[in-house]
């Protein structure tokens, strides 16, 4: 945030920005003289969230940007926030996706899959980071998780996103649910899916069906046992897709026709016609009930 120039220059260039404004029909600001360019407008955007408190603000980013014109020997722009605001709200959530994204894609490329970090993260040893680099064979390692943000508290957005319907009317805030994946190498996110907290089609697995498409053959998953169904594990298997996950708390750990392999480890053959001992135990359970 020291540079003269906005965020994320020497990441993304300026003929990746007109490729993508180019693509979603952004055209707005291109006459001689306007301040708030696509490209102006999304760097303001993204430099909001390197900051926390007032300096995450639309007049933050208004004067942030009058700095850089008076860096370079233009007319200072005036520090109302209408005209940013008007402009921000032009850049369409995709675009900014697709541009997330090809950084994602361009870093992932870059890093070297096989090294050792000379100083890995805090929560990691050198010995872990070596070992699962190793074991990955050059594969991408996406970890898959989901989370909950709250929203402004408007009318529209309690109608697209409604507040948890265990708390009583006006007393919550509008829920959204994400669900991410994030490259273990270099920490950037390859997409998201998201929707509203609750109701049909809106948990985490039927979220991660959004993402399906961002995998590719040879790819390693990582999620937790929430994830850990048949399904996922059939369209990750048809993908050519890995997968990393404990196994569901519900499903039986032992189950009898399993192959021992080493101490904590079995192989278990799942198909569409198995029936797991969860299943089996509640079916008796219910026809002990009927007796």
């Amino acid at each position: 945030m020291q540079n003269d120039e906005l965020p994320l220059t020497e990441v993304v260039d300026s003929d990746r920005f007109a490729r993508a404004f180019e693509k979603h029909g952004v055209d707005f600001g291109d006459e001689e003289g306007v301040v708030y360019t696509p490209a102006i407008t999304l760097w303001a955007l993204v430099s909001q969230t390197f900051f926390a408190g007032a300096q995450r603000s639309c007049k933050a980013a208004v004067l942030r940007v009058a700095s850089l014109w008076a860096t370079l020997d233009r007319t200072v722009c005036g520090t109302n926030t209408g005209a940013y605001c008007r402009a921000r709200q032009k850049i369409p959530f995709e675009l900014v996706r697709d541009i997330t994204r090809q950084i994602a894609h361009d870093a992932e490329a870059a890093v070297s899959h096989t090294g050792v970090d000379e100083d890995p993260d805090v929560n990691l040893s050198s010995r872990v980071v070596k070992e699962v680099r190793v074991h990955a064979n050059g594969r991408r390692v996406l970890l898959l998780d989901g989370f909950t943000i709250t929203a402004e508290d408007t009318p529209e957005n309690q109608d697209e996103y409604p507040q948890n319907p265990v708390q009583k009317a006006e007393l919550g805030f509008p829920i959204l649910r994400y669900v991410t994946l994030i490259s273990l190498y270099t920490g950037l996110l390859f997409d998201v899916a998201y929707g509203p907290y609750s109701g049909k089609e809106t948990g985490e697995t039927a979220l991660m069906r959004q993402l399906l498409n961002a995998l590719r053959p040879g790819d390693i998953l990582v999620a937790d046992c929430y994830l850990c169904t048949y399904w996922l594990i059939a369209a990750c298997r048809q993908r050519g897709v890995h997968m990393v996950m404990k196994n569901h708390y519900q499903r039986e750990d032992h189950p009898a026709d399993a192959i021992g392999l080493r101490e904590g480890e079995r192989l278990v053959t799942m198909d569409s016609s198995s029936t797991s001992i969860v299943d089996e135990q509640r079916r008796r359970q219910t026809a002990t009930g009927n007796a």
